[in-house]
């Protein structure tokens, strides 16, 4: 029985990717877009921030001089201050904005947002995630879209070729998740609201809807689960794209170092309270990992569930452009993935219900 509902899931996930890539755009170098755009990037506790990168990007765009502005939006003291404050120095039209304190009972990012939105004044308005880092066509491409279409685009994310294996492992990811479950229908976007919550991407729109959103209302920690369930409450869509090789997420080069930061992404997810997404994703995780489980006593359905996901993981590289050798260590990366949760699942979160038990 679980044999079948892994079939057919894994057989679902297929459809809705291929209909994701088929109706979602792609961010295109060659469109052109000469209007104003303002970049917002929230940084929690646990942002990661990778300078190099962001330096050897941002210093060599060309045709946005002068019509891009990027608002760092630092909550608390946060360890990547420092590199924030060089970037601004090198980088004039990066601006940072610190708050070390906010009122008790309201959630960082989007406080913070709420408290910046004042400022914003750009055609196009993008919020975006810490660890993507953009190329200038990124930035031109879905500025050209957004002014054509008039709509909201959440734009999700390609993994950087680094290491093998850690190209293996962060391949594997919620925003993949998401791209193989989100529909365009109202009930499949309410399911998979979880998941918009903790994949990474950019959700890019016009000035007038950025202004129409109000941030004061908000109180849950994620804004783009926030951005999409207050535009399907107003019946408002927003179309699906992707980055290609313009909006690529960053991971840690060391292995050991990805590792330790995916067993922290369990515990974050659960103190956040986004225990519906955590585990909406460790379910996708099984279902990519049912060969392995089912090896043992039903090989033939591993056999059968092994061919499909060899056809999914083939369009998943058609739409995220992985690398074949990342594709073949699969099954390792869903180890890895499953390894940390139960990494969590015994030291972190069976702490922290021991010491709410203790007297």
């Amino acid at each position: 029985m679980l044999g079948l509902v892994a079939l057919g899931l894994t057989m679902l996930m297929i459809y809705t990717l291929v209909k994701n890539a088929l109706i979602g755009i792609q961010l295109n170098a060659e469109d052109k877009f000469s209007g104003t755009m303002e970049l917002i990037i929230p940084i929690s506790s646990r942002s990661e921030f990778y300078l190099e990168p962001w330096i050897k990007n941002l210093s060599s765009f060309n045709t946005l001089g002068g019509h891009l502005r990027i608002h760092i939006l630092i909550d608390g003291h946060h360890p990547a201050v420092n590199a924030w404050q060089e970037l601004h120095q090198k980088l004039p039209y990066v601006e940072l904005h610190s708050f070390l304190m906010r009122p008790l009972g309201r959630e960082a990012i989007p406080w913070m947002i709420e408290q910046i939105a004042p400022k914003i004044k750009g055609d196009i308005v993008v919020i975006g995630d810490a660890e993507l880092v953009p190329t200038e066509h990124a930035f031109i491409s879905l500025g050209h879209l957004v002014s054509k279409k008039q709509k909201a685009f959440f734009v999700l994310p390609q993994t950087k070729r680094q290491n093998v294996i850690g190209e293996a492992v962060a391949s594997i990811n919620p925003t993949l998740a998401l791209a193989s479950i989100f529909g365009f229908r109202r009930i499949r976007r309410n399911v998979s609201h979880p998941l918009v919550s903790i994949a990474q991407g950019w959700m890019g729109m016009p000035l007038s809807a950025f202004k129409d959103f109000d941030f004061s209302k908000v109180n849950i920690p994620s804004w783009k689960e926030a951005l999409a369930k207050g535009w399907d409450m107003e019946n408002k869509t927003y179309i699906l794209a992707f980055g290609e090789k313009h909006l690529l997420r960053y991971y840690p080069e060391d292995l050991k170092v990805q590792i330790y930061q995916m067993r922290t992404y369990w515990e974050e997810l659960w103190l956040k309270g986004e225990r519906t997404g955590l585990l909406l994703f460790l379910a996708v995780l099984l279902i990519w990992s049912s060969p392995i489980f089912f090896l043992p006593d039903h090989p033939i359905w591993a056999m059968s569930c092994l061919l499909l996901l060899i056809l999914y993981r083939f369009f998943t590289k058609i739409v995220f452009q992985e690398s074949w050798r990342a594709m073949i260590l699969h099954p390792l990366a869903c180890l890895v993935w499953i390894g940390t949760f139960i990494w969590w699942s015994f030291t972190g979160l069976k702490t922290k219900y021991r010491t709410r038990r203790a007297p």
